[in-house]
């Protein structure tokens, strides 16, 4: 079979040998000895270029989202004369330019070059998270939060796509969690900057230390939006690299076909991509479970001062939310490797919950300390580790085409952040110090998502089932999903 792709007057040829075998594919008259080593060679270059420049980029990504739980500790609520509900209001807000630029953002996606069009949106970002530090009141803190949310909805959903672009369904769990320890450092040595900072620098240039960790962060991400342009590489069948060969940039478009029945990773149809998104039921089941498994991770933004009713001062409680940090990105990267090696997609979503659950009731049922933490290790590790197995099962569970994909990534984590929304209101200062109320609904929603990751695997096993049926009868060949 021979592909035929145009690229500004530039025609590739993807020649790819009819298959000897059902396990030896061909390509270019090349061994399968040969095409192995290729592969890996392929892969640890993308792993390289892209997987590590997205790890460093959702850093600041996620620095300039949830800063503001570390600005609370330096007086930020204060200063700005916020009360409790305005503050929780400030930190939902932001999530509704995020979600609302989510669709669109993907669309267009499809159609320019990613390493142009994600740094802008990160120099964008950065510059309005430096804003923050300037605001005076309720009404400046909201607007910036605004403006802060559309500006950052190209970068994950985006990042997801770029992912699912270059890899093979069963690689893209461990790579999405490395991408995710971005999360964890940022989440866990933020901390540690937001302690240096507020103890540091406050009264530095005559501002306070929670307006400087607005502008030390923002700046750093500017600063990481221009190195991102030269790191960040296009779709596999555009805008070739350096690092990459040309037979490399055609085995990495021959290799994913292969791994969806010789189809083509392509756009389609804008319309049709969305009346195949909207009309799947597979992908409203996608969506359920992430908000599941987001809203149990809705602690992230409250995380501060949940550790702080243990009774340690800010600094103190600052460094000790690293410790929890990493450990949950040892367990979920842990799990995404499992994932890669069994291909198992639903199990893996639903002990992680379990485990989450367990968490919760440790924080919420008791005051002493000791336990309280470990639930809090146990909340990290649960939640962390269920959402690299989701991200990853959208790839294989919607494979083709490249438009309704990032369609579909775009409505799973659309609806899936609305939770941060929701969230924020779960955990008042009132509740304090256990949070009875959040920990009830977080695990409430884990173990909603335990249900419909069974539901969603014995259905999709189903399917293979009846594939497996079919290809007896006719000896055709066709997609299996990761169940």
């Amino acid at each position: 079979m021979e592909l035929e792709k145009t690229k500004e007057n530039e025609t590739i040829h993807l020649e790819i040998s009819p298959k000897a075998t059902l396990q030896e594919p061909t390509f270019e008259g090349l061994t399968s000895e040969e095409c192995r080593r290729l592969e890996k060679r392929l892969v640890r270059k993308v792993d390289l270029h892209l997987i590590s420049s997205l790890c460093l980029l959702f850093i600041f990504n996620i620095l300039d989202r949830s800063n503001i739980a570390n600005a609370r500790l330096g007086g930020m609520e204060d200063d700005l004369g916020l009360s409790d509900t305005q503050y929780q209001t400030a930190v939902a807000i932001m999530f509704v330019g995020y979600l609302l630029g989510q669709i669109p953002s993907n669309i267009i996606l499809t159609r320019v070059k990613p390493s142009r069009y994600i740094p802008a949106a990160i120099f964008i970002w950065g510059g309005i998270s430096m804003a923050a530090a300037g605001t005076k009141n309720f009404a400046h803190i909201m607007v910036v939060r605004v403006l802060l949310g559309f500006a950052e909805s190209p970068f994950f959903s985006g990042a997801l796509l770029l992912v699912s672009s270059w890899y093979k369904p069963q690689e893209i769990a461990p790579r999405v969690a490395v991408l995710y320890c971005g999360n964890t450092i940022a989440n866990g040595f933020g901390g540690l900057i937001a302690a240096g900072i507020l103890d540091g620098m406050d009264g530095a240039g005559g501002l306070a230390g929670w307006r400087w960790l607005f502008i030390i962060e923002g700046a750093g991400t500017m600063v990481a939006g221009i190195f991102a342009v030269l790191l960040l590489p296009d779709f596999p069948e555009s805008g070739q690299r350096k690092w990459l060969s040309g037979q490399e940039q055609r085995f990495a478009q021959w290799r994913l076909a292969q791994a969806a029945n010789d189809e083509v990773d392509e756009n389609g149809s804008i319309k049709q991509a969305l009346v195949d998104a909207f009309t799947d039921p597979k992908a409203w089941i996608l969506v359920a479970i992430q908000i599941c498994q987001l809203t149990s991770q809705t602690w992230t933004y409250f995380f501060p001062s949940i550790v702080k009713t243990l009774g340690f001062n800010t600094t103190i409680t600052l460094l000790i939310t690293v410790p929890v940090y990493v450990f949950g990105f040892f367990t979920s990267l842990g799990n995404s490797f499992i994932a890669q090696y069994t291909n198992q997609r639903a199990i893996l979503i639903m002990w992680p919950l379990l485990v989450d659950i367990i968490g919760n009731v440790l924080v919420v049922s008791t005051t002493s300390t000791a336990p309280r933490y470990v639930g809090m290790f146990l909340m990290c590790a649960g939640s962390y580790s269920a959402f690299n197995v989701v991200q990853a099962w959208i790839a294989s569970t919607i494979p083709r085409t490249r438009t309704k994909r990032a369609i579909v990534y775009a409505l799973v984590n659309l609806f899936g952040n609305s939770s941060n929304i929701y969230g924020s209101y779960f955990f008042p200062a009132s509740d304090a110090p256990q949070y009875r109320m959040g920990g009830i609904i977080l695990s409430s929603f884990a173990a909603g998502g335990i249900i419909l990751a069974a539901v969603l695997g014995l259905w999709l096993r189903d399917i293979n089932k009846k594939t497996l049926q079919a290809e007896d009868e006719d000896g055709q060949i066709r997609y299996k999903y990761l169940w």
